[in-house]
């Protein structure tokens, strides 16, 4: 027994460090500064994280008023341009919509309550573009779908595109719909446009255009540029980078004799 405490206490010791800068004394246990070090490096790599979100949300912002400014434009006119192009613009046409043309996208949430965005396929001459109408309540039970009450005629119509900053990460990338209408958990066009155009029987755009909420025929429409200000996630910067700092200052004063010397004391 007495060797094996001799053997511990030699594998305790050799996990002690003793260094001596000058007056200041740095000692402690190698693992417990380890542990430190990654938890600061944790710390200070998640408030670089919330940093580059605020510039990703103020270049979002940018783009927003940049493209404002820009004259509304046909959707089939910006069809053949590379889709972060098309970002934001304004479109406006005539369009027709199809009674049965419409994909239900499942769990938006509109004032707390759920219920679905009703993405109607609307005629831009030729073409059919993807027409985000806003949000519909749904069944509590989720026993039946709602049905949307689509214009009839040729109706004005006017918008933004939508561009996703990001694609949704999903286990398994869903498969297009096979009828019209139906539900659907998230939006691929660059992939279903073609399964679209087949079971509509026109071309299909590959975008999604957010209807202007003083639509006639907009549903509940509330598109905020960004889901959080880039003033939040700064925010949420200097907390980390404030625990990070409380992190070093701890470790100072656990760890070396920092305390002593600011008091006057030795050693």
């Amino acid at each position: 027994m007495a060797a094996e405490e001799c053997r511990d206490q030699e594998r305790e010791y050799g996990m002690q460090f003793n260094l001596s800068l000058g007056p200041l004394a740095v000692r402690g246990d190698l693992r417990a500064a380890l542990a430190g070090v990654v938890l600061l490096a944790l710390l200070l790599n998640l408030g670089f994280w919330q940093l580059g979100r605020a510039g990703e949300k103020s270049a979002l912002e940018d783009r927003w008023q940049a493209r404002a400014a820009l004259p509304a434009v046909t959707p089939q006119s910006l069809a053949v341009q590379p889709i972060a192009a098309t970002a934001d613009r304004q479109v406006a046409w005539q369009g027709r919509f199809t009674s049965n043309h419409y994909l239900l996208l499942d769990n938006r949430l509109h004032r707390g309550r759920v219920g679905y965005h009703v993405i109607a396929l609307v005629s831009a001459g030729d073409a059919l573009v993807p027409l985000n109408l806003g949000w519909i309540a749904g069944d509590p039970a989720r026993k039946t779908l709602p049905v949307p009450t689509l214009p009839e005629g040729e109706v004005s119509l006017s918008g933004r595109i939508y561009v996703p900053s990001s694609k949704p990460l999903m286990m398994q990338k869903p498969e297009p719909p096979a009828t019209l209408p139906a539900p659907v958990q998230t939006l691929y066009w660059d992939d279903w446009s073609s399964s679209l155009t087949t079971l509509s029987g026109r071309q299909v755009l590959p975008f999604e255009v957010r209807i202007a909420p003083d639509s006639p025929v907009a549903l509940a429409a509330e598109w905020p540029v960004v889901n959080q200000a880039p003033s939040k996630h700064i925010g949420y910067a200097l907390q980390w980078f404030a625990m990070a700092g409380v992190l070093v200052l701890i470790g100072l004063w656990r760890l070396t004799n920092i305390g002593k010397l600011v008091g006057g004391g030795k050693s």
